[in-house]
């Protein structure tokens, strides 16, 4: 039995639970231990414990454990990884997901509900994927990448590290956008986008540089 520890609490803590209720009612030999926070106006998240602020993370570190970053920003669950490098990071598939041949998917990754990854795709470490999003062919998703609800990534698309894709947003085939960028919801994506931009718009376009 793998003991798995939640760190935040957010709406994304909720969806996580969700999906670890869903794979121990499949079979999956797992148990939620608890939660750790820094609110402390919380005790519990859908009646499970908050045990303790993140900083003591390193309390509840053992080999029966492993841990889930269930933090909707992406920087923030880089910095939560780089403070715990040596942790055990659960990967969470949800058993309604459909993954297609020669898929990988690293640590700590959270895949929910509903979500079709077919062949040949990359997904890295930390990455959130929300419910009922389309991954096409030979895709590849970089670390700490988040993707909302219903986004889809057409074949050979690539999303560099801690991008941020929004509700409802559809990338054409061969598109790459670069590092730390956004695309906001409803948007369509048809040209390759740099580093550090906001996109908005169908079809979208630059609207900010940060």
């Amino acid at each position: 039995m793998k003991n798995l520890i939640i760190i935040g609490s957010d709406v994304y803590a909720r969806r996580v639970i969700k999906c670890i209720e869903a794979l121990i009612k499949s079979g999956e030999e797992i148990s939620i231990k608890g939660i750790l926070d820094n609110n402390e106006e919380k005790n519990d998240v859908k009646g499970y414990k908050i045990l303790d602020k993140i900083d003591n993370a390193n309390l509840y570190n053992d080999e029966d454990t492993s841990f889930i970053i269930a933090i909707k920003n992406n920087k923030t669950r880089q910095e939560i990884a780089d403070k715990f490098q040596e942790f055990d990071y659960y990967t969470v598939i949800h058993p309604k997901t459909h993954i297609g041949e020669n898929v990988s998917i690293g640590k700590g990754s959270i895949i929910m509900d509903e979500v079709n990854i077919k062949d040949n795709t990359k997904i890295g470490n930390h990455v959130i994927i929300n419910n009922g999003c389309i991954i096409d062919e030979d895709v590849i998703v970089e670390d700490y990448v988040n993707l909302l609800q219903s986004s889809s990534l057409g074949k050979l698309v690539k999303l560099d590290s801690l991008t941020s894709i929004g509700k409802d947003v559809l990338v054409i085939p061969k598109i790459c956008i670069g590092k730390k960028s956004i695309v906001k919801n409803s948007s369509i994506v048809i040209e390759d986008v740099g580093d550090n931009c906001i996109m908005e718009g169908t079809p979208a376009k630059i609207i900010k540089n940060l």
